[in-house]
């Protein structure tokens, strides 16, 4: 699966150098209303992946990608802006989590996203000397577990 840093920086490729030079002025100048700026001097005579660095490390992973896609919009890149954002929407694993207890036992229920599967695990957290149990499946229905013996397990379990 592609990281964000490769799918934004495979993106920024495909800019012409003047492009890309407008690129870096929208970070500069803070034109987007709600980004805070990159110093210009950051990013003078700097190529794409130390672009795609320091965007990462001002915005954070998610938001760099999410900037880059405004950005381009803003330069009247749509079609590359659509790319980009449909790559990331593959690189970035979405999550939903739940966390289930009763009297005896608490689990939790994990979803993510990787590309277009849908992996799901539970874990049931160690209580008292207990040992933690992580079992996942994806949409194949093949589950993995690793072997339980010798434990005690009170509440209802159901596999749909």
């Amino acid at each position: 699966m592609a990281t964000v840093s490769s799918v934004l920086l495979y993106h920024l490729d495909e800019l012409l150098d003047d492009e890309f030079k407008r690129f870096k002025w929208y970070l500069t100048e803070g034109k987007l209303q709600g980004i805070n700026p990159i110093a210009k001097s950051k990013l003078e005579n700097v190529k794409q992946i130390k672009v795609v660095s320091l965007m990462e490390e001002q915005y954070g992973s998610s938001d760099a990608g999410k900037i880059a896609v405004r950005i381009l919009r803003e330069m009247q890149q749509n079609n590359l802006a659509k790319k980009l954002e449909e790559n990331l929407r593959e690189a970035q694993p979405a999550v939903i989590q739940y966390t289930s207890a009763t009297e005896n036992m608490s689990a939790v229920w994990r979803w993510v996203r990787s590309g277009r599967q849908w992996l799901w695990s539970v874990l049931f957290p160690p209580q008292d000397q207990g040992v933690m149990q992580n079992i996942s499946a994806d949409n194949s229905s093949s589950v993995k577990a690793p072997v339980i013996k010798d434990n005690t397990f009170n509440g209802p379990v159901t596999f749909n």
